[in-house]
């Protein structure tokens, strides 16, 4: 499909924080990399957030007034504007503001597209709230819906495969499991064997479903069985106040930084500075700190759920254990600290596995093809 013209459309501002933002702007600009025009659309307020990030048209479409999840419309119009102007081969879109464009987009024969990026499919759509029938309503409209009637989705996991199969009823050969990359600076960090184990890093989102509550909690049972001299940094954004509270009450403040949120140089800078990455998230698609920290040579502490088992390789390059068992991560820590050897040789085995499975560049041309071969099983 030579000199095709996409169109990605992204429910956040192209620099907002978060795995699933940044592996939008790699998409966009490996994509052009490799001769595809693209355009993008993102909900913002401000016009220009974002915009310098990648090489490409940008349009920016405010939110709703009454209800963001009727953006959608708005971004409808907007690409119904850029189809007069120029021929568009395909639209990708991350989440609810592609609720109206399937009927659209088939009227003029425009390829569609989801890109899933939900940690979990099945947790947002059994999580309780008081407005059930609202919740019913939004759910099946605006992020089930599109699935259904996209012509491909792209998903960054078997996991995530599994889920859209079984949870909305999609075909199988409707589904491309498309693997995210991970940037060449994390495979930069110089790693070194050590004689001890004793520093520590969790980063991403301080909620509790990414596991930084259960970091504390382990640490807490480490420090119990005394194994005291450690440094924990926590890299990320969220709110403090709920995790210092917990932080105090294991009496482990004097070993716990906060580094707030890193730029890229900071955060590798980070983790060369740390011997293993504790990230126990409760629930990935991918996985991509994950993948991050092993790149960067270290050995990871994580929960065997969603798609972490497809990256972390339980004994040879991590320690997986069950979800929500922070005495079970405790164990693991423990482990690691007591065979610094070992753990390091972890830490270069998940190096070279994950150079082995991903790059930018493969999950560039696995989108390309996927768009290819859903156009000719259309035409």
């Amino acid at each position: 499909m030579p000199q095709s013209h996409i169109i990605i459309t992204h429910q956040y501002p192209l620099n907002a924080p978060g795995g699933g933002t940044r592996s939008c702007v790699q998409i966009i600009q490996h994509l052009q990399k490799i001769g595809v025009e693209v355009t993008v659309i993102q909900i913002s307020s401000d016009s220009q957030q974002g915009t310098d990030l990648v090489p490409c048209q940008v349009f920016s479409v405010a939110p709703n007034h009454f209800n963001y999840l009727f953006t959608g419309y708005s971004i409808a119009r907007t690409i119904e504007k850029l189809i007069s102007q120029k021929s568009v081969d395909a639209v990708l879109s991350w989440s609810y503001e592609a609720a109206f464009l399937p009927k659209f987009l088939r009227k003029h024969k425009i390829l569609f597209g989801m890109i899933a990026a939900m940690p979990s499919y099945e947790d947002w759509f059994t999580r309780k709230t008081d407005f059930k029938f609202l919740k019913g309503f939004s759910d099946n409209w605006f992020r089930l819906r599109p699935f259904r009637l996209a012509d491909i989705s792209f998903v960054s996991s078997n996991f995530t495969k599994r889920e859209l199969s079984d949870l909305f009823d999609i075909e199988l050969r409707k589904i491309s499991v498309v693997g995210r990359g991970i940037d060449d600076v994390f495979f930069s960090v110089n790693r070194t064997p050590s004689k001890s184990i004793s520093n520590f890093i969790f980063y991403g989102s301080l909620a509790p479903v990414k596991g930084v509550f259960d970091v504390v909690d382990a640490l807490g049972f480490v420090y119990e069985k005394g194994f005291q001299e450690w440094k924990l940094k926590i890299a990320g954004w969220g709110d403090l106040d709920l995790l210092t509270q917990s932080i105090r009450e294991h009496g482990i403040e004097d070993n716990v930084q906060f580094l707030g949120r890193l730029e890229p140089n900071e955060l590798v800078q980070s983790l060369g500075w740390a011997d293993i990455a504790i990230l126990p998230s409760r629930a990935e698609s991918f996985g991509r700190s994950i993948a991050e920290a092993q790149a960067a040579g270290l050995p990871v502490i994580s929960y065997a759920v969603g798609s972490i088992p497809e990256i972390v390789d339980h004994g040879s390059t991590g320690w997986l254990v069950p979800p929500k068992q922070p005495k079970l991560l405790a164990e693991a820590i423990v482990q690691a600290i007591k065979q610094p050897a070992a753990t390091y040789q972890m830490g270069l085995a998940g190096r070279e596995r994950v150079s082995q499975l991903f790059s930018w560049e493969k999950t560039a041309g696995a989108i390309l093809h996927g768009i290819e071969n859903a156009r000719r099983s259309n035409s």
